[in-house]
């Protein structure tokens, strides 16, 4: 499975292939200019799914406690 990721750097579009497991291998460089890319990427769409859901979980915690302790 391959994931394309902008280097931090130089903003080109890197091919990131990933084993079975879902790790990318640990020595990836960016083709263009050579510098190390970070494993957590913020434009990644592992990374937003993981954001979304976690704000997904607390918002709808939050309305649900406001339902309950709020007076009718």
């Amino acid at each position: 499975m391959s994931e394309k990721v902008p280097c931090l750097y130089c903003q080109t579009e890197n091919t990131i292939e990933q084993d079975v497991g879902g790790r990318s291998a640990p020595t990836q460089v960016c083709h263009h200019c050579g510098m190390a890319l970070p494993k957590a990427h913020p434009s990644s769409r592992r990374y937003k799914t993981k954001v979304f859901l976690w704000a997904f979980v607390f918002i709808t915690l939050f309305c649900f406690i406001m339902v309950i302790y709020l007076p009718r």
